[in-house]
């Protein structure tokens, strides 16, 4: 089988992106660390990928998980700092094991051969330049797989422009509609503004979520996800304005109940708590209220996926 477009634009553009690293601005944070001579930033990652995780996932949003399951990566590290992240083990504290390229990629073939939806790279941003590596050395079938990123939302503009036409589908973060709560919860004060602008960039390139009509599938496109938080710390209502302005209500949304105090959310005196029924109603009743048409919600007395 001859090299897809997607493989020669990988190729091309991989050495620009590895550039990113050192010195790194990968990410908003712009730490300017040498990564490739083993030093870290925020993310506390150098020049090697540790991965958490990987498998058949089926908690997704169904276009997404499908029948089979979406073959989700988790790797370790990550740009923001949520102090009540479900995550942290590997987000937050590091927990994974070194990857070689050749290594990640048997581990997309496998999925691959497995009958996964798709590859999906769970916090990808600070280590994309080896998980594309990574990929290219994957299988042909793999290869051929929707590459799903999957993120907080908080995105490099740079980065995203060397990522058109790699990824297909983006499952981004609304977190927070004000700089002050994200900067408290997940030390991020210019969140808000670098969200905005990355939920718009990645639009531009992927458009609205593209699913086979046969299969279920998504094949291409954006949902956006949002994760409603206690005493309505996130936000909600303000997010879910901004998106019906600027995308209209037609957008796929996915809103999440699933918040529980995790890592040192216990300490926190609203974060302390899972969030109540009546709190995640009110998030859907504003939707219903606003007429968003595409919109997976949850079982507000279960927690897990969409």
């Amino acid at each position: 089988m001859g090299t897809t477009k997607k493989e020669e634009l990988v190729e091309s553009r991989l050495p620009q992106i590895r550039a990113l690293m050192s010195p790194c601005r990968l990410c908003p944070r712009n730490c300017m660390t040498n990564r490739h001579n083993g030093e870290t930033g925020f993310c506390k990652t150098s020049d090697t990928i540790k991965i958490a995780s990987w498998a058949h996932h089926k908690g997704e949003e169904p276009p997404i998980s499908g029948s089979n399951g979406s073959g989700t990566i988790f790797a370790s590290g990550c740009t923001l700092g949520c102090f009540f992240c479900q995550n942290f083990p590997f987000s937050q504290m590091g927990n994974g094991k070194p990857f070689t390229s050749d290594e990640l990629g048997k581990i997309f073939s496998k999925l691959a051969a497995e009958g996964v939806h798709n590859l999906n790279f769970v916090t990808p941003t600070h280590v994309i330049p080896m998980l594309l590596e990574a990929w290219l050395s994957s299988s042909e079938t793999a290869k051929l797989l929707p590459i799903v990123y999957n993120c907080s939302g908080y995105e490099s503009k740079e980065t995203l422009d060397l990522l058109e036409g790699i990824v297909d589908i983006y499952l981004p973060d609304i977190k927070y509609s004000q700089n002050s709560v994200a900067n408290e919860l997940s030390k991020a004060g210019d969140y808000v503004e670098v969200n905005r602008r990355t939920l718009k960039q990645m639009y531009k390139q992927v458009g609205q979520l593209e699913i086979n009509e046969t299969t279920g599938l998504a094949t291409r496109g954006m949902i956006i996800r949002h994760l409603v938080l206690p005493q309505n710390l996130a936000g909600s209502e303000a997010s879910l304005r901004w998106l019906k302005s600027e995308f209209g209500t037609e957008i796929h949304l996915s809103v999440m109940s699933q918040y529980f105090p995790a890592y040192k959310a216990h300490q926190h005196t609203i974060m302390n708590r899972q969030i109540t029924a009546d709190e995640y109603m009110s998030v859907l009743e504003t939707i219903d209220e606003l007429g968003f048409s595409n919109v997976w919600a949850q079982d507000p007395t279960e927690s897990g996926g969409a």
